[in-house]
């Protein structure tokens, strides 16, 4: 019983911690103008987007005005859906609570839920595999939540992903609600213990209230599988067999699942260098870079040896610029990192500025910018190695491709012996800080670079589209099999 009583009270002592976490108005306001101040003087995305975020700002400070203290959670809340108002997927917003008072968020949706065709469908995973069914086979879609629509409900408590790419938006909202704990949490809704839903068929409705649950209810295709796979063989075992194979006659597949660092990882190199030789006489290679949530760019800049050709080097992949008040012309680390340097970098030849004085006659950024805000443009030049490979590269991709994957992807797209296939990637590209507000402790991370594509769209906010697009049926969001890679295959036969 003593143990019991103690148990208890340690529960209500974390809740009281939690609800007493807060500041006075006062010292909220002051964080809240220098998180704008944070906007105005070191964030990249904020200075090409509109007037939302200001307006959202002023919002903010009219709910607390008439308020003695702010509760941190509500703050973090309410900047997170101010910062949700810029493109900047790399953003976000943290605060010591999210981790230190796991038992009020450990609360998840009562049942599978996955995307599908634009919408989130209702599922249960069957005992004897790993494939799914429905949750209630007449009923397959899930309609709304606590009535909100589902469109409603990603709207108002994942905020975040609201300028995310369509396919992305959706599918990270998935893992979002699957975690409903954390949502309501970040509401102060702290007493949530069930859920009433509306499932449907597009013509009828069924409406059901269940309890939250302890256990994740997790969806994984059959790619995002493979994946987990190969990643903890990689990671954890140094076992690179699951990432090359011959899949069909003389069709080679390379699975991509990390953008390591070859200096922390020089192995991985190695591996991938083997790997790619022995694929020569391929008259098509599959690289494999689904659910990839990126790392360095160091693999873009070894594979670009094999696949740029002759013909097309020097190539023009990325070009960026930093965010700063001076105009920054020498190279610095963290774009050197990249492989991104200045036009008159030691690391360009007299040929490598010519390709950039012809790219940028014809390159124009698709957003306007104060360009007295930046730097100098920086420049990602891929070339043909010694020996690049003579046979067409299908580069499949999804909505999880993030960071250096959507880089990758984008920084190969426009060369001839290079197909795009798949779905749009999630973008993102930000050489991102982090700062702390100064009363509220508040994590705030931003992008301090604008980094553009071939055709002058940004990274983030847009991802890549693919060249040929190809869904995953719903074979493949049941678990049943992989038909987004079959369906490569049949585009190359």
């Amino acid at each position: 019983m003593k143990q019991i009583i103690i148990s208890i009270t340690i529960i209500c002592f974390a809740l009281n911690t939690v609800l007493s976490q807060s500041i006075s108005k006062t010292k909220a306001i002051a964080d809240i103008d220098q998180f704008e101040k944070l906007l105005i003087n070191e964030s990249s995305y904020y200075q090409i987007s509109n007037k939302s975020v200001h307006n959202k700002l002023n919002s903010i400070k009219t709910q607390i005005e008439n308020k003695d203290s702010v509760s941190i959670i509500f703050l973090a809340d309410q900047l997170e859906s101010a910062l949700a108002e810029i493109i900047d997927r790399h953003a976000n917003i943290r605060f010591k609570a999210d981790k230190k008072h796991k038992k009020l968020t450990d609360l998840h949706f009562p049942f599978v839920i996955a995307p599908y065709n634009g919408k989130i469908i209702a599922l249960k995973k069957r005992k004897k595999d790993k494939e799914y069914t429905y949750y209630n086979k007449k009923y397959p879609i899930l309609k709304s939540i606590d009535g909100y629509t589902t469109e409603e409900f990603i709207n108002k408590f994942c905020a975040r992903r609201k300028l995310s790419p369509s396919r992305a938006k959706y599918t990270s909202a998935v893992k979002d609600i699957r975690d409903i704990g954390e949502l309501y949490f970040a509401k102060e809704m702290y007493n949530k213990k069930e859920t009433t839903v509306v499932l449907s068929n597009g013509e009828n409705d069924k409406e059901l209230t269940l309890k939250l649950s302890k256990k994740k209810h997790k969806w994984i295709d059959k790619p995002y599988a493979d994946y987990i796979n190969t990643t903890i063989k990689l990671l954890y075992k140094k076992d690179f067999s699951n990432m090359f194979s011959w899949i069909h006659d003389s069709i080679a597949y390379i699975r991509v699942p990390q953008m390591l660092s070859f200096h922390e990882y020089p192995e991985y190199r190695d591996s991938l260098i083997s790997g790619i030789e022995q694929y020569r006489d391929a008259k098509s290679l599959i690289i494999d870079i689904r659910d990839n949530g990126g790392g360095t760019r160091d693999i873009l800049n070894l594979f670009a040896g094999y696949i740029v050709q002759p013909t097309d080097s020097p190539w023009i992949a990325n070009i960026a610029t930093v965010r700063s008040s001076q105009n920054l012309n020498e190279d610095i680390s963290s774009m050197r990192g990249r492989y991104l340097y200045n036009y008159y970098s030691e690391f360009f030849t007299d040929t490598d500025r010519e390709a950039i004085n012809k790219f940028n006659k014809q390159f124009k950024p698709k957003k306007h910018f104060d360009y007295t805000k930046f730097s100098s443009p920086y420049y990602m030049v891929l070339k043909s190695g010694q020996k690049p490979l003579n046979c067409d590269i299908y580069i499949l991709v999804n909505e999880r491709c993030f960071s250096a994957a959507s880089v990758f992807t984008s920084a190969l797209k426009g060369l001839n012996n290079v197909t795009i296939v798949g779905v749009t990637t999630n973008g993102s590209s930000g050489r991102s800080k982090k700062f702390y507000l100064k009363h509220s402790n508040i994590r705030v991370k931003l992008s301090t670079m604008l980094s553009f594509q071939r055709d002058g769209s940004t990274l983030d906010g847009n991802g890549t589209e693919p060249d040929i697009i190809i869904e995953r049926d719903l074979n493949q969001v049941m678990g049943e099999r992989d038909t987004q890679l079959q369906g490569v295959l049949e585009l190359i036969k």
